[in-house]
């Protein structure tokens, strides 16, 4: 899960914005140790695919730079950077510029920290911005992708229109999200939510996209039990920070879905801009 776009839902404790901000500038390392550099689910292609989740999660990159397709030259909007991990994958697989945003100020800086490192520091920059209302001109993106972002946005629709506005005509835009189960609603800390999956195509259709393709891959992001085993003595290991952040019961929910993962589904999503 990345952080790409400001929230306005008031609570008692504050915004969700400011939990959303909250949980990543403080789990982010965390989730690293235990995940990864790819603060997103894993793509396993089929059963006999045994992948860590480390390759996995770059799996999952792959099908989205498949359906984005960017071509040299392009400019590419990555919504919800993380520390920048797609990006960078991205940018060695074609010959583009991204630029990558985030509400979290320690994920950008970390994410920009990464990309010098990497030599990368002249085609993929990453900025302090509300994905609802983007820093960037009209027509100025080629592409946008959105992995697992949107789910902290209870607006989704008008942050779909705003990446809609930054996108030159015939642009595609690719997300991969979580989607709420018909019997189970997708929620975490007050800062996830999101829609079962007809709801979550039509938002993309009235934001003035067209849906080209709209895939329920949520088969494909089940880990096979070693790799949960692996994942859940992670989380053990470090419980007592994991509860700092969530408390004990949000604790013990995250390691029962991570041995029975049937709490959400999750999608792949292609949509042009004509």
């Amino acid at each position: 899960m990345t952080s790409g776009a400001q929230t306005n839902d008031d609570t008692a404790e504050g915004t969700t914005e400011d939990k959303v901000v909250d949980f990543y500038d403080n789990f982010t390392e965390v989730f690293r140790e235990i995940w990864g550099d790819n603060l997103h689910v894993g793509y396993w292609h089929d059963a006999d695919d045994q992948a860590p989740v480390e390759k996995a999660t770059d799996q999952l990159t792959d099908q989205l730079i498949e359906r984005l397709a960017p071509q040299p030259g392009r400019r590419i909007l990555d919504v919800g950077c993380g520390i920048g991990q797609p990006a960078f994958r991205l940018a060695g697989a074609a010959d583009v510029e991204v630029v990558g945003v985030s509400i979290s100020k320690y994920q950008v800086g970390r994410a920009n920290e990464r990309a010098a490192e990497l030599s990368l520091a002249g085609r993929v920059s990453f900025e302090y911005a509300d994905a609802a209302e983007l820093p960037f001109p009209d027509a100025s993106f080629d592409g946008a992708w959105a992995f697992e972002s949107l789910i902290h946005m209870p607006d989704k629709e008008k942050v779909l229109r705003e990446i809609k506005r930054v996108l030159r005509p015939g642009s595609v835009l690719v997300l991969a999200d979580m989607f709420s189960q018909p019997d189970t609603e997708l929620t975490f800390q007050d800062i996830i939510s999101s829609p079962e999956m007809g709801d979550y195509r039509a938002v993309i259709e009235k934001a003035g996209f067209t849906v080209r393709e709209f895939t329920d891959i949520t088969a494909n992001t089940l880990a096979p039990q070693a790799v949960r085993e692996t994942i859940i003595a992670g989380l053990l290991a470090r419980k007592d920070d994991v509860i700092a952040m969530t408390g004990p019961e949000e604790f013990a929910r995250m390691v029962d879905g991570i041995r029975v993962p049937n709490s959400y589904g999750y999608l792949l999503a292609t949509a042009t801009t004509d």
